[in-house]
């Protein structure tokens, strides 16, 4: 009904709430969409967005599959034949002749041991017996001073984006040697799906070494608070992963476990502190070192380190007998048995162990460590982070394993390229080669470039009929 006192001419018209809201909606879809083409809009708002997203969607996911999820009974285990699992420079040699030289390459191959595996409890008193091998090791221990203040030049500060950390403090670290990277570079490379959690220590590695030859990398485990000051004194920054609690909810029951990236900088002995980078937290941070340890413990405290290759004896005398892999393996196994038997109770002891037991090649050691740990109650997203255990599992043909442990995480983010890989080994343990075939093409597509996944292709390739 018009209105009388109003002119002839003018129509009233209601204000559709409907409509309201669609316009609502539409400018900021637009906002969005314009935001998210400028980098440093879209370093802020993708976390917070996509966790967002994720909460809804996957509390709708857990509502209509609560009944599956919370009322399956466990199955007893089945064991299936253990795949065959060529060693990956016989799987890719392209000939016979290759196949050959790759036999006798390995300095290591006649290797001898005291002990075996069964006998890690002796494992501080292992000796390797090879006398071709000069281990070049420094006697006695680091000496560091009293009195330590170093503080090494940080790099220009670029502010990671979602699940970037990785890419974003890789590149930071060549930015300190003077190269000019960014993290979006990287991430082309090593981590196209931008959904994928998690660029491993093995990602950058193999980014490094295609990509700058006149660089080495090194990743060893058991770090500790001396041998990271003695490698900073010698201006070589530090790459570590730790834990952190996400103040984010990104599916219902959310138990904010989460890791990043740090490049450790310095050191203060008069405030016991570490100076780092954290490409998601800040620059130019600092960290009680008890906090840091603590923090750097559920991830084996394992680090990571690129250097050009002239600086190559100056990492050698500073790690010691940690710069051999298989001494390292060593002094690993022993810390983190002695840590289970002090900490029973402690999962990461427990799964620290574990992962020492896998890299030394005792596998049943290794699962049953691994069983321990789960049993205490993991965090929800560690699996995306520590792959020892589903190895482990496909190597002791337990396929059933492999897909109960990467289930809760897997319906959650499927675009994990490790979970989605050991669930296509999980099929082909099963004998679904079809469905292994998918899911490694899968796992191609969100890591082209990670060396598990070219192994599994080529593997699907060469030995699936």
């Amino acid at each position: 009904m018009k209105n009388r006192y109003k002119p002839f001419f003018y129509d009233e018209k209601r204000i559709s709430f409907r409509k309201f809201i669609l316009y609502f909606l539409l400018a900021v879809i637009i906002l969005i969409i314009a935001g998210y083409q400028v980098p440093g809009i879209r370093q802020i708002i993708s976390e917070p967005l996509f966790a967002a997203g994720s909460f809804t969607w996957n509390g709708i996911k857990e509502f209509f599959s609560m009944t599956r999820m919370y009322h399956e009974q466990p199955k007893p285990r089945q064991t299936y034949t253990p795949i065959e699992l060529p060693d990956k420079d016989v799987l890719f040699a392209e000939s016979l002749e290759n196949l050959s030289a790759i036999t006798q390459a390995d300095p290591l191959a006649d290797l001898r041991q005291t002990p075996t595996p069964s006998e890690y409890d002796r494992v501080a008193q292992w000796e390797y017996l090879d006398p071709n091998l000069n281990y070049a090791i420094s006697s006695g221990a680091r000496q560091i001073e009293d009195d330590v203040n170093i503080r090494l030049i940080p790099p220009v500060f670029e502010h990671a984006d979602l699940y970037n950390d990785g890419a974003a403090i890789l590149s930071a670290l060549m930015r300190y040697w003077g190269i000019v990277e960014n993290q979006y570079h990287i991430a082309d490379q090593i981590h196209s799906d931008s959904l994928d959690p998690f660029i491993s220590f093995s990602d950058m590695e193999n980014y490094i070494s295609e990509t700058y030859p006149d660089f080495s990398t090194l990743t060893r485990d058991n770090g500790d608070r001396d041998l990271l000051i003695e490698l900073l004194n010698r201006n070589i920054p530090v790459i570590i992963f730790v834990q952190q609690k996400s103040s984010l909810y990104f599916w219902p029951g959310d138990d904010h476990f989460s890791g990043t990236y740090q490049m450790l900088l310095g050191y203060n002995s008069q405030k016991g502190t570490f100076y780092y980078q954290d490409t998601r937290n800040g620059n130019s941070l600092e960290i009680p070192e008890d906090e840091l340890l603590s923090c750097w413990y559920p991830f084996q405290r394992s680090y990571f380190l690129v250097y050009p290759t002239e600086f190559d004896e100056e990492i050698r005398e500073a790690l010691s007998e940690n710069y051999y892999e298989e001494l390292n393996i060593q002094r690993a196994l022993a810390k983190f048995k002695t840590d289970s038997e002090m900490l029973p109770d402690n999962a990461f002891a427990q799964y620290n162990l574990g992962t020492a037991l896998y890299k030394y090649g005792d596998e049943k050691g290794a699962w049953d460590a691994f069983e321990i740990a789960a049993d205490k109650s993991l965090p929800q997203r560690f699996i995306n982070y520590r792959s020892e255990m589903l190895d482990t599992a496909l190597r002791l043909g337990y396929a059933d394993d492999i897909i109960r442990i990467t289930d809760a995480q897997y319906e959650r983010n499927s675009h994990d390229e490790i979970l989605t890989l050991y669930r296509g080994w999980a099929a082909i343990l099963r004998g679904d080669k079809e469905e292994g075939s998918r899911l490694f093409k899968k796992a191609g597509k969100i890591n082209p470039t990670s060396e598990l996944v070219l192994y599994a292709i080529k593997y699907r390739d060469t030995m699936i009929d």
